[in-house]
């Protein structure tokens, strides 16, 4: 069974997501230029969401850190729960790290960010408090068979059992030093895009200091931030087998996690320029999709030309009436019969889709939603 969501989020002036010079990230696309939205951010965002979060830990599930400070992570453990002195501990934990197979840089820094579930580092800390005098002031070629094996062992069974967090579950593992700790991703997200073409925009602002002499005018900073106002198109596609087979088969927990992600990815938002902006806007159009079929489709074509605002019809109504056109199209051009359902949350006036179920809220599109996949699965 695979999990489909269309998100259509009209953002008013905002720098969501900037690109290395700082100005908003774009693209073309169909020919036009384009907002766009980084598929990274948003998934940072919607696993960092309370929403996200909460889903999981209801469900007893782990939750992903990923960091290059797990030398001081494992060092904090080690004080908190094996009483040992911060030296001793750092050399516990450079010894665990290097026992996993990674190399530390300066300032005790792993080379590249590691993701591990929370769980996994409470369990490192636990076996390395319980060899913590065998692992100290050794290198790691001399130390004890039974120190290594134990870690070995630890490792092997989280290769083989396939309990991972449920962020990694959803968003996948790439760790190059050891290519058997990949997880395969559950969830492919696109990049967001603007269904509008867009042109970029400056604000040029200027600071006084409050304790500038009243006889000296001018300003003290000046700046430029760029920024842009776009309605953005997002798509992501879950493969709900995947996603259990990630969560080591827990049903239940697999349950927690898809409706944890789906009120994450309508409610979360990135935070790029926020404070300065609060582009706060919820999403005007939510629509979801299960399929029992591998033929998942983004909408994305549906916004080649892009669309516009006329005769009274906004941004959004237009982008609305263009991706549920497209999406008519498909159906009958592929058929339907692998949909289990077809919900859509709609905040505009726009003319309901006939092909689809329309919703009144967000609880009722994920209690709906829950009870599809309950049913689908049995």
């Amino acid at each position: 069974m695979f999990l489909e969501l269309h998100v259509l989020q009209n953002f008013a002036p905002a720098n969501l997501n900037r690109d290395d010079t700082g100005a908003p990230k774009d693209c073309h696309f169909g020919g036009y230029r384009r907002a766009r939205i980084s598929s990274q951010c948003i998934k940072r965002s919607v696993r960092k969401h309370t929403a996200f979060r909460d889903a999981v830990l209801r469900h007893a599930g782990d939750l992903g850190v990923r960091t290059k400070r797990l030398v001081a992570r494992l060092k904090g453990l080690l004080v908190e729960n094996n009483s040992l002195e911060e030296e001793a501990a750092e050399e516990v934990a450079n010894a665990v790290v290097t026992l996993l197979g990674f190399k530390t840089a300066k300032g005790d820094k792993t080379q590249y960010l590691l993701y591990l579930g929370e769980k996994d580092i409470q369990e490192l800390a636990a076996l390395a408090g319980q060899h913590a005098e065998t692992l100290q002031s050794k290198k790691v070629k001399d130390l004890p068979k039974d120190a290594t094996k134990a870690f070995k062992e630890l490792i092997d069974k989280k290769k083989k059992n396939g309990a991972y967090a449920a962020d990694i579950a959803l968003f996948g593992r790439m760790i190059a030093d050891d290519k058997d700790m990949n997880v395969d991703a559950a969830c492919q997200m696109a990049q967001a895009i603007s269904t509008n073409k867009v042109d970029m925009e400056m604000d040029y602002y200027t600071a006084v200091d409050d304790l500038l002499p009243e006889d000296q005018p001018g300003s003290d900073m000046i700046g430029v931030i760029e920024y842009n106002s776009s309605c953005f198109y997002r798509y992501a596609c879950v493969d709900c087998s995947k996603l259990e087979e990630n969560l080591a088969r827990d049903a239940d927990l697999a349950a927690g996690v898809l409706q944890g992600f789906v009120e994450a990815s309508v409610k979360a938002v990135p935070t790029g320029k926020q404070n300065s902006m609060a582009a706060q806007n919820p999403p005007s159009y939510v629509r979801a999709i299960l399929r029992n079929d591998g033929f998942p489709w983004s909408l994305a074509n549906a916004f080649q030309d892009p669309a516009k605002p006329y005769y009274g019809n906004s941004l959004e109504q237009t982008s609305i009436t263009k991706l549920q056109d497209y999406m008519s199209k498909l159906k009958k051009a592929y058929g339907a019969d692998g949909l289990v359902c077809d919900l859509i949350l709609d905040l505009t006036e726009s003319e309901e889709a006939a092909d689809a179920k329309p919703v009144s809220n967000l609880n009722e599109l994920l209690e709906t939603l829950s009870a599809h996949y309950e049913g689908g699965r049995s």
